[in-house]
Parts: C-alpha cells; sequence; structure tokens
C-alpha cells in the first residue's frame, strides 16, 4: 500500500498522464470502437476541474455541491452519503479516497461511452483492447497481478469516474 500512496503522489506532483485521448472506447450499446475528442466539453472540463481543486483541497463539503446523491454511483452496496462513505474507508485505513485517488483517476486518459466522458479508458474497453498507453497508466495505479485480474474478469473493475456532457457528475465507484 506505502508504493501504491509513493506513486499517487508523484502522479499528483508531476501533473500526470493528460486528460485527453484520441484512443477508441467502447460505444453505448455496441463494442465498436469509437474516438474520444481532443478536449471535453466544456461543462465536462468545468465540472472535472470543480471536483479535482475540490479533492486536492480535501474540501468535503464542496464535493456534496457536486454531486446528486439521489443518483450517484459510489458503492455497490451502500447509497445515501458518498463523501461520509469516502471518509469512513479513509478512517479504517484505505488510501485517502478523495485527495489522492480521485486526483489520479482523473488524471488518466478518458473515454466516451455514450454522453458520459469516462475515466480511465480502461474502463471504456475490454481488457482485450487495451493499448500500451492504457496499460502504462494502470501499472502507475495497480500491480501487474491486479491488472491480470481485470483481465480474467473480463473488464477494468478498479476506481473509475463519469461526468455526462451535460456536466452532471455519475459516479466515483470501484468494484463490480
Amino acid at each position: 500500500m506505502t508504493g501504491r500512496l509513493v506513486l499517487l503522489l508523484v502522479l499528483l506532483a508531476s501533473g500526470a498522464a493528460g486528460c485527453g485521448s484520441e484512443e477508441p472506447a467502447a460505444g453505448p450499446a455496441s463494442s465498436t470502437p469509437t474516438t474520444a475528442p481532443e478536449t471535453l466539453p466544456p461543462a465536462v472540463a468545468t465540472k472535472k476541474e470543480a471536483i479535482v481543486s475540490a479533492a486536492k483541497a480535501l474540501d468535503y463539503d464542496r464535493f456534496e455541491s457536486l454531486l446528486d446523491r439521489k443518483t450517484f454511483s459510489y458503492s455497490f452496496g451502500e447509497s445515501g452519503d458518498p463523501v461520509g462513505y469516502w471518509r469512513r474507508l479513509e478512517d479504517e485505513g484505505e488510501v485517502p479516497i478523495l485527495g489522492d485517488y480521485l486526483p489520479v483517476v482523473f488524471s488518466a486518459p478518458y473515454a466516451r461511452k455514450g454522453d458520459t466522458y469516462v475515466w480511465p479508458t480502461a474502463y471504456a474497453k475490454s481488457p482485450s483492447s487495451w493499448t500500451a498507453e492504457d496499460r502504462r497508466w494502470l501499472m502507475n495505479f495497480y500491480t501487474e497481478a491486479e491488472i491480470r485480474g481485470f483481465e480474467r474478469a473480463g473488464a477494468y473493475l478498479g476506481w473509475r469516474a463519469g461526468i455526462r456532457e451535460d456536466g452532471k457528475w455519475l459516479f466515483f465507484v470501484a468494484g463490480d
């Protein structure tokens, strides 16, 4: 766990991996790749910047204003209080979810799935379609054994985020 924290801190300090990507992404209902535009729509870019700013400042109150508790996905077993859930994980010894994981996930190349922009691109693809760039980014965040686990599962199951093209933050979740 300490190694991951060091990697996360190095990524944050260096401004890690750009936000745009021209890598193909799976479409909403097909396996036909689509290409993400070089720049995010203004509403998505604005929301992403606000989220990352709040994360770097550890401004838990601001997170409440950036998401809708009724529709936001943050866990596959809980509902109601995303920020409280993340803080509880941190209190239980997890690497700080909002301060460390979230900004790094948003530093990953993105893809588009339907009307939603997602980070990292690996989430939008089957593991057999992951590029060298996808794998390099994943290696900054996960061990080779964890990446092989995603491949065996047939999907990226790590931390991922999604913002709808209208700027609504839909999810920041890990797991299946």
